[in-house]
């Protein structure tokens, strides 16, 4: 008696069922995987500019003669700001990019972050101009000595994502930097 040893294998139509489900869990999958990926974004560039503007802060703590300011922009290409040191007279432009944000001015510059828009992410700020500092718009918040609470004081920057997630870098009453949910729904973020 002969044994007839037969080939192991899988069949055009069981491959063809394997990649009909696995499309099916990819696109159930990948549009939560891509909210992730930008509330991320969200959460780690308000991150920075709640350490960046609490840093302006204490250098102001540290050095009482100077005032600091952070400038801010939004393009289409980019949001950004710079840090600097600044008198009464000059402006920084962070499109310029870290460097050269102040070039041509007496401004010495701290630091520039820029964020493309290409990431997701963007940011606008908000409050009333500050008349003591002869401000015309509201892109811009200076720290002073010996208060140490940010010029104006309602001073705020929206960071938002391309899919709606949100967060809120604002000062509270004593000056300090906190960051918070403006509709509520950005977990381990209280609501604004």
């Amino acid at each position: 008696m002969k044994l007839t040893t037969r080939m192991q294998g899988i069949t055009l139509v069981e491959v063809m069922v394997t990649l009909g489900v696995l499309g099916i869990l990819l696109s159930i999958v990948a549009p939560s995987f891509a909210d992730l990926l930008n509330r991320r974004r969200v959460q780690m560039v308000a991150a920075e500019l709640s350490t960046d503007l609490a840093f302006a802060r204490s250098e102001v703590a540290l050095r009482p003669d100077e005032r600091v300011t952070v400038y801010f922009k939004q393009v289409d290409a980019m949001s950004c700001y710079t840090m600097a040191y600044s008198g009464l007279a000059g402006y920084c432009d962070c499109r310029n990019g870290p460097g050269t944000a102040c070039a041509g001015s007496q401004i010495p510059e701290i630091k520039t972050t820029q964020v493309a828009s290409t990431t997701g992410v963007s940011f606008e700020t908000s409050g009333t101009p500050s008349r003591a500092l002869n401000q015309i718009t509201a892109d811009r918040v200076t720290f002073l000595w010996p208060q140490l609470i940010a010029s104006p004081s309602n001073f705020a920057i929206t960071v938002t994502g391309i899919r709606g997630s949100s967060l809120r870098v604002r000062f509270n009453g004593m000056g300090r930097v906190e960051t918070c949910a403006p509709n509520g729904n950005f977990s381990g973020y209280k609501a604004c």
